[in-house]
Protein backbone atom coordinates (compact mmCIF):
# COMPACT_ATOMS: atom_id res chain seq x y z
CA UNK A 1 0.00 0.00 0.00
CA UNK A 2 1.40 3.26 -0.93
CA UNK A 3 0.63 6.35 0.85
CA UNK A 4 0.58 9.56 -1.26
CA UNK A 5 -1.59 11.35 0.99
CA UNK A 6 -0.73 11.87 4.74
CA UNK A 7 -2.90 13.92 5.45
CA UNK A 8 -5.97 11.29 4.46
CA UNK A 9 -4.50 8.94 6.98
CA UNK A 10 -3.36 9.79 10.72
CA UNK A 11 0.18 10.16 11.03
CA UNK A 12 0.56 7.47 13.42
CA UNK A 13 -0.21 4.86 11.09
CA UNK A 14 1.52 5.90 8.36
CA UNK A 15 4.34 5.82 10.04
CA UNK A 16 3.81 2.20 11.97
CA UNK A 17 3.39 1.16 8.11
CA UNK A 18 6.50 2.60 6.36
CA UNK A 19 8.25 1.13 9.46
CA UNK A 20 6.96 -2.50 8.26
CA UNK A 21 8.43 -2.08 5.57
CA UNK A 22 11.84 -1.20 6.70
CA UNK A 23 15.06 -3.58 8.02
CA UNK A 24 14.80 -4.19 11.48
CA UNK A 25 17.39 -1.94 13.63
CA UNK A 26 21.17 -2.71 12.95
CA UNK A 27 21.22 -2.94 17.30
CA UNK A 28 18.84 -5.59 16.86
CA UNK A 29 20.61 -7.93 14.41
CA UNK A 30 23.69 -7.71 15.98
CA UNK A 31 22.25 -8.42 19.86
CA UNK A 32 20.64 -11.51 18.36
CA UNK A 33 23.83 -12.75 17.09
CA UNK A 34 25.55 -12.10 19.49
CA UNK A 35 23.26 -13.87 21.60
CA UNK A 36 22.93 -16.71 19.11
CA UNK A 37 27.33 -17.08 19.17
CA UNK A 38 26.91 -16.90 22.71
CA UNK A 39 24.64 -19.61 22.99
CA UNK A 40 26.72 -21.95 19.99
CA UNK A 41 29.71 -21.66 22.28
CA UNK A 42 28.22 -22.15 25.69
CA UNK A 43 26.62 -25.65 23.75
CA UNK A 44 30.07 -26.77 22.15
CA UNK A 45 32.02 -25.65 25.22
CA UNK A 46 34.00 -28.76 26.52
CA UNK A 47 31.83 -31.97 25.77
CA UNK A 48 34.39 -34.38 25.81
CA UNK A 49 33.37 -37.87 26.09
CA UNK A 50 34.23 -39.68 29.28
CA UNK A 51 34.85 -43.34 28.95
CA UNK A 52 32.58 -45.40 31.22
CA UNK A 53 32.21 -49.18 32.17
CA UNK A 54 29.53 -49.83 30.10
CA UNK A 55 31.07 -49.30 26.35
CA UNK A 56 27.61 -48.59 24.83
CA UNK A 57 26.95 -45.84 27.36
CA UNK A 58 28.24 -42.59 26.08
CA UNK A 59 28.45 -39.40 28.60
CA UNK A 60 29.95 -36.15 28.61
CA UNK A 61 31.96 -34.12 31.10
CA UNK A 62 29.26 -31.59 30.73
CA UNK A 63 26.79 -33.74 31.82
CA UNK A 64 29.21 -35.47 34.70
CA UNK A 65 29.68 -31.63 35.75
CA UNK A 66 26.35 -30.67 35.86
CA UNK A 67 24.97 -33.58 38.06
CA UNK A 68 27.53 -33.07 40.35
CA UNK A 69 27.00 -29.43 41.53
CA UNK A 70 23.00 -30.26 41.53
CA UNK A 71 23.50 -33.00 43.96
CA UNK A 72 26.21 -31.12 45.84
CA UNK A 73 24.07 -28.11 46.67
CA UNK A 74 21.12 -30.74 47.44
CA UNK A 75 22.87 -32.71 49.63
CA UNK A 76 25.53 -30.78 51.05
CA UNK A 77 23.44 -27.50 51.05
CA UNK A 78 26.55 -25.31 49.77
CA UNK A 79 26.65 -23.06 46.65
CA UNK A 80 28.53 -24.79 44.00
CA UNK A 81 31.13 -22.10 42.40
CA UNK A 82 32.67 -24.98 40.11
CA UNK A 83 33.07 -28.12 39.60
CA UNK A 84 36.27 -29.45 37.30
CA UNK A 85 37.48 -32.88 35.46
CA UNK A 86 40.48 -33.60 35.20
CA UNK A 87 40.87 -36.94 32.24
CA UNK A 88 43.25 -38.31 30.01
CA UNK A 89 42.42 -40.10 27.12
CA UNK A 90 38.75 -40.06 28.07
CA UNK A 91 39.10 -41.85 31.34
CA UNK A 92 38.30 -39.46 34.60
CA UNK A 93 41.52 -38.75 36.66
CA UNK A 94 40.42 -36.43 39.27
CA UNK A 95 37.64 -33.69 40.65
CA UNK A 96 38.20 -30.46 41.97
CA UNK A 97 35.17 -28.75 43.78
CA UNK A 98 34.90 -25.11 44.42
CA UNK A 99 32.92 -24.70 47.29
CA UNK A 100 31.06 -21.55 49.54
CA UNK A 101 31.40 -21.53 53.26
CA UNK A 102 30.12 -19.86 56.28
CA UNK A 103 32.48 -19.39 59.42
CA UNK A 104 31.11 -21.80 61.82
CA UNK A 105 31.19 -24.95 59.04
CA UNK A 106 33.11 -27.90 59.64
CA UNK A 107 35.02 -27.61 56.49
CA UNK A 108 36.46 -31.63 57.22
CA UNK A 109 32.96 -32.91 57.53
CA UNK A 110 31.62 -30.89 54.82
CA UNK A 111 34.33 -31.92 52.45
CA UNK A 112 33.80 -35.70 53.47
CA UNK A 113 29.81 -35.48 52.30
CA UNK A 114 30.99 -33.20 49.34
CA UNK A 115 33.33 -36.17 48.25
CA UNK A 116 31.15 -38.94 49.50
CA UNK A 117 28.58 -37.60 47.09
CA UNK A 118 30.91 -37.08 43.98
CA UNK A 119 31.41 -40.58 44.29
CA UNK A 120 28.23 -41.82 44.08
CA UNK A 121 27.61 -39.12 41.06
CA UNK A 122 30.77 -40.57 39.51
CA UNK A 123 29.36 -44.70 40.42
CA UNK A 124 26.51 -43.82 39.00
CA UNK A 125 27.85 -41.88 35.77
CA UNK A 126 30.96 -43.67 34.64
CA UNK A 127 30.42 -47.21 36.38
CA UNK A 128 31.44 -48.81 39.78
CA UNK A 129 35.38 -49.34 38.37
CA UNK A 130 36.06 -45.96 36.89
CA UNK A 131 33.81 -44.14 39.20
CA UNK A 132 35.53 -45.53 42.57
CA UNK A 133 39.43 -44.63 40.48
CA UNK A 134 37.81 -40.84 40.02
CA UNK A 135 36.54 -40.55 43.42
CA UNK A 136 39.96 -41.14 44.78
CA UNK A 137 41.04 -37.93 43.48
CA UNK A 138 38.27 -35.38 45.04
CA UNK A 139 39.94 -31.89 45.67
CA UNK A 140 37.65 -29.66 47.58
CA UNK A 141 39.01 -25.82 47.57
CA UNK A 142 36.63 -23.43 49.91
CA UNK A 143 35.49 -19.61 49.54
CA UNK A 144 34.55 -17.66 52.44
CA UNK A 145 32.20 -15.55 51.43
CA UNK A 146 29.72 -15.57 54.19
CA UNK A 147 31.01 -12.88 57.43
CA UNK A 148 29.29 -12.28 60.33
CA UNK A 149 27.88 -8.29 60.27
CA UNK A 150 29.88 -6.07 61.97
CA UNK A 151 26.73 -5.52 64.65
CA UNK A 152 27.62 -9.34 65.68
CA UNK A 153 30.85 -9.17 66.09
CA UNK A 154 30.73 -6.42 68.36
CA UNK A 155 32.92 -3.55 66.22
CA UNK A 156 31.22 -0.47 64.43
Amino acid sequence: MAVTDVSDQGSEKWIVDAGRELDPPASDVERLTAKVIDSARRLSHSRSELATDHTSVVVTDRVVRRVIMIEIRRQVSRPVLEVALTSEEREVTGVRLGLMCRYDDDLGALADRARGVTAEVLAATLGDVRGARAASRVDVDWMDLDWPSPSSTGKN
